[in-house]
């Protein structure tokens, strides 16, 4: 598999790039495990690849009861 990544985050995950991208973004590309999926993170230090954190939900609000 092959990604491009924009500050540390895979975009554009594909297993080819060369018949998809024009040319001159060939450059942009590395190879990536084949789990990684976009928008996962690239720690560069220990050369890991994780998937981003899940978002913070806030808490439903409590349902009114109509009586």
């Amino acid at each position: 598999m092959y990604c491009r990544m924009i500050d540390n985050r895979a975009v554009d995950v594909v297993s080819s790039y060369k018949d998809r991208f024009h040319q001159g973004l060939h450059s942009e590309f590395v190879e990536c495990p084949d789990d990684v999926q976009t928008g996962w993170i690239y720690n560069a230090d220990e050369d890991t690849w994780s998937a981003p954190p899940e978002p913070d939900l806030p808490d439903p609000e409590p349902e009114e009861s109509s009586e």
